[in-house]
């Protein structure tokens, strides 16, 4: 898993995360933004930013409380802006805490910047009249060697705390012991596996991790009393380390921050700034201690702190004073060996190599987002990118696109809602709550004979009767099919919806002029059948009549000479046997 990935499912496709990211680290891609690797230098923007929660970082509480379970000895360097996110500030408060979950140790990261100064103080001499900049913030650190790869040999050649620390830490208790570093700083759990450095920490944790794990700790167990180590009883310089300025006084420099031998920078976007001074030739021969975060190491983007960054400030300001005692500085912590381990550094080019698009390219894309002139460029920067030309660049680079233009996805909806409105053979008008006309088609112009300007904004009584739509507004219920007839000899059936959420009345007139008469022309040949219907059935029955009488007097005058026939043959056949 990489130590920062995107949740799809919650990514909603604000553009949020682009919008703020300092490098453009974020790629949209079927709308969905990703982030790239290689670009991205893990300063946790996006993951303070993102309103859906949808970055994810990686987890390594579990694989902890893995060492710890395993009987191995772990140890927690602990960075020196863990009091801005507990509650108390008294060091006797919070060593308990973390202890009982498993640690064999606990020490402050902060050793590790007072074993560093003194490789600081000797760059900072060899250097007098060139310019350096720290190398303690990793996420610094990252932004130089991708970004400004010809500013790499004005980083100062020295391991961040955490590295420094965790040598300090290997040197005493042996290279067997798992030394875990709990912090805010997102970029640590990379720097942690660089491999310049690889080795010298095993684990990293947040504080959002350490808290929650503390928080379940507490529920499923008593509090116990821990002893407490004299180490941590004792003064540490770099304990202000964590805030803009804080490396500056553990290095106990002759100058203070006000000095112009001295520059003191923190965010991100400031940053960029400076070393882009630097990088055009107008700032020379100074000591620059740059901090990612504004505010410092306290505004961490994973500190789990939610206060804010003043009242944090304030507590870290308080734990120095309540855990200082009045005695002159010792190294004796069991951080700081006599066999100092080497705490020098080489950085690595990492730059981002980019094919940038020509001139051609870009005014397609532009071109292709309706952005015709420069008057349409409207820099809105809705998309994520601070101009509309910035925008169809990261188009040709494949990390942005096109339907990312708010004012051109609108323009384009509506254009296809006014296709669509235009196209149905249907009229359509539509009145707000004060029965004003707000949108009409070209149907309802032909069918109000009147133009689309002269009804906008007008009162809908003005062309044609508006109970119904009243009733609609004021009742809140729907009216289908009802037949209407207007002047000019139309025959309408007329639907009104009510639209709560807007508080409008959507009119749908369908013309059903010609249906009307094609029903009256079937009734009236209907009618006309039947009557000839009836006609032939009459006739019929009259012939049928006529026929029946002459078939009953024929029948009649056959019946009476067949009788008479009958006798006469009777009448001879007896008077034959007479004879006989």
């Amino acid at each position: 898993m990489s130590v920062l990935s995107i949740s799809q499912a919650n990514c909603k496709n604000c553009y949020r995360c682009v919008r703020h990211c300092p490098v453009k680290a974020i790629r949209i891609k079927n709308s969905q933004a990703e982030i790239i690797e290689s670009l991205c230098i893990l300063c946790g923007t996006c993951l303070s930013e993102c309103p859906q929660q949808a970055k994810v970082v990686e987890n390594n509480s579990e694989r902890v409380q893995s060492l710890i379970e395993s009987g191995k000895k772990v140890i927690a360097s602990i960075a020196p802006s863990f009091p801005a996110v507990f509650s108390s500030c008294y060091y006797s408060d919070i060593y308990p805490e973390i202890k009982k979950l498993g640690f064999y140790e606990i020490e402050e990261t902060a050793w590790g910047a007072d074993a560093i100064a003194g490789e600081y103080l000797d760059a900072y001499r060899k250097n007098k009249n060139g310019l350096m900049i720290t190398s303690a913030c990793p996420v610094i650190k990252n932004l130089i060697e991708k970004y400004y790869p010809d500013l790499m040999e004005k980083l100062a050649p020295v391991v961040s705390p955490m590295i420094a620390h965790g040598k300090l830490l290997k040197k005493k208790y042996g290279k067997d012991v798992k030394v875990v570093f709990i912090g805010p700083c997102l970029a640590k759990k990379e720097e942690a596996i660089d491999m310049s450095v690889q080795g010298c920490i095993d684990e990293v944790m947040s504080f959002d991790e350490l808290m929650n794990w503390v928080e379940k700790s507490k529920s499923g167990s008593q509090k116990e009393e821990t002893k407490m180590m004299s180490a941590d009883l004792e003064v540490c310089k770099s304990r202000s380390y964590p805030l803009p300025g804080g490396m500056l006084k553990s290095l106990e420099l002759d100058h203070d921050v006000l000095s112009r031998e001295i520059i003191t920078v923190d965010g991100i976007h400031n940053c960029i700034d400076m070393l882009e001074y630097i990088q055009a030739g107008r700032i020379k021969n100074q000591f620059i201690e740059m901090l990612a975060c504004e505010g410092g190491c306290i505004a961490g983007p994973l500190s789990g702190s939610k206060t804010n960054l003043y009242e944090r400030r304030l507590k870290i300001q308080e734990f120095i004073a309540l855990n200082s005692k009045d005695l002159q500085l010792e190294k004796k912590s069991g951080g700081i060996c006599t066999d100092t381990p080497d705490f020098s550094r080489v950085f690595e080019k990492k730059a981002v190599r980019s094919n940038k698009p020509n001139e051609k390219e870009i005014r397609q894309v532009l071109h292709a987002i309706g952005k015709t002139s420069k008057e349409k460029e409207l820099d809105c920067g809705a998309c994520g990118y601070p101009s509309c030309r910035r925008k169809a660049e990261a188009v040709c680079e494949g990390m942005a696109e096109l339907e990312m233009c708010m004012p051109y996805m609108r323009a384009k909806a509506e254009s296809l809602a006014n296709i669509i409105i235009d196209a149905t053979p249907n009229g359509i008008i539509v009145v707000d709550k004060h029965l004003k006309v707000q949108e009409v088609n070209q149907v309802a112009e032909r069918i109000l004979k009147e133009s689309r300007e002269e009804i906008i904004g007008k009162p809908l009584s003005v062309f044609m009767d508006d109970t119904d739509f009243a009733c609609v507004i004021a009742c809140k219920t729907n009216i289908e099919d009802k037949k209407l007839y207007n002047n000019e000899n139309l025959i309408l059936s007329q639907t009104i919806c009510y639209i709560e959420e807007h508080h409008l009345a959507l009119g749908i007139l369908v013309d059903i002029t010609k249906e009307e008469i094609q029903e009256k022309q079937l009734k009236k040949v209907k009618e006309q059948t039947l009557e000839k219907a009836q006609e032939v059935i009459n006739r019929q029955m009259r012939v049928a009549q006529e026929v029946a009488g002459l078939l009953g007097e024929t029948t009649a005058e056959s019946k009476v000479l067949l009788l008479k026939l009958m006798e006469l043959v009777r009448d001879k056949g007896d008077h034959h046997e007479h004879n006989n």
